[in-house]
């Protein structure tokens, strides 16, 4: 009783400081759009074709080990190690990728890790001195990832993901870091929330000498789920509500799953299909400047 009762204690009291730090950030994202400078674009852009087909609003959606990217707390709920592989084509030359794995590591939460990579080629290499190309070059950057999450209330989980971030642009290289948190809350058995600190903390070193700050991002979402959960409808937003989408799953059968949704300006629609421990999934983003296609694949051993 007494061990059960420390477990306890510690549980709420990482809970409590995830909810300052929360706080915090909350306070500082509403007096101004975005602290530090502009965010890479890498750690805005969505990771998983399932989130993805829902809108990417995946705060209080996000399973298993797709929350190292979307919220850390959702990593407490992993009850079988996961491999989750990701593939996004976002233009002709530039690609998307992400490899992410989850160890639970007792039962009440669990350790993630993964690298997302970025890579877009033949970027022509211009002079202030001539209009016309001179050969090109190409940007390359990547986010490792380390995360955590556990359950430290029923229904409550709590978590926090260290990222270290490196990018080579044409001759200048960069390193960085930075720090975020998550709590998700099922509030009864329809609704589910879920709140991100991004980059509550970090910072990115060019080679140059350039030091920039990483802007915080704060994110709420939830999540209902209907029809003897056949239905789950999703959405989130920032603290400014600038940066939001909604979408909806739909599971036939229980191996079927048919995705739509709406984020930064584009539709979305997708599909997946789960075959005993495995998942495939797919989503199809269209936007005037042209669509994207992501391909994920999941297992659970």
């Amino acid at each position: 009783m007494d061990s059960w009762a420390q477990r306890r204690s510690v549980g709420w009291l990482v809970g409590i400081c995830m909810v300052l730090v929360l706080l915090v950030c909350g306070a500082a994202a509403a007096a101004e759009d975005e602290s530090g400078g502009d965010p890479l674009p890498i750690l805005r852009f969505g990771t998983t074709a399932r989130v993805w087909g829902m809108g990417n609003a995946g705060v209080a959606a996000a399973r298993g080990v797709e929350g190292l990217y979307y919220n850390p707390a959702a990593l407490a709920y992993v009850v079988r190690p996961e491999l989750s592989i990701s593939h996004s084509t976002l233009g002709e030359a530039t690609d998307l990728s992400f490899a992410a794995a989850a160890l639970p590591i007792t039962d009440r939460g669990s350790l993630g890790a993964g690298l997302l990579l970025l890579h877009s080629g033949g970027i022509p290499r211009t002079t202030e001195d001539s209009e016309q190309p001179i050969g090109s070059f190409d940007y390359v950057q990547a986010v490792a990832y380390i995360g955590t999450g556990m359950e430290i209330a029923r229904g409550c989980s709590a978590g926090l993901t260290v990222k270290g971030i490196f990018g080579e642009l044409d001759d200048s290289q960069c390193r960085g870091y930075s720090l975020e948190g998550g709590l998700r809350q099922q509030v009864n058995d329809v609704l589910s929330i879920g709140f991100l600190a991004r980059d509550v903390i970090g910072e990115m070193n060019w080679s140059t000498g350039r030091v920039e700050e990483l802007p915080t991002q704060v994110l709420g979402g939830a999540t209902l789920s209907l029809l003897d959960g056949k239905l789950l409808v999703s959405g989130r937003t920032d603290s400014r509500f600038k940066d939001w989408g909604v979408g909806a799953e739909y599971s036939i059968g229980g191996y079927l799953q048919l995705r739509g949704g709406y984020a930064e300006d584009s539709i979305t629609a997708g599909a997946g299909l789960g075959l005993g421990h495995i998942q495939l999934d797919y989503t199809w983003t269209g936007r005037e400047s042209g669509g994207a296609h992501r391909v994920s694949f999941g297992v659970r051993f």
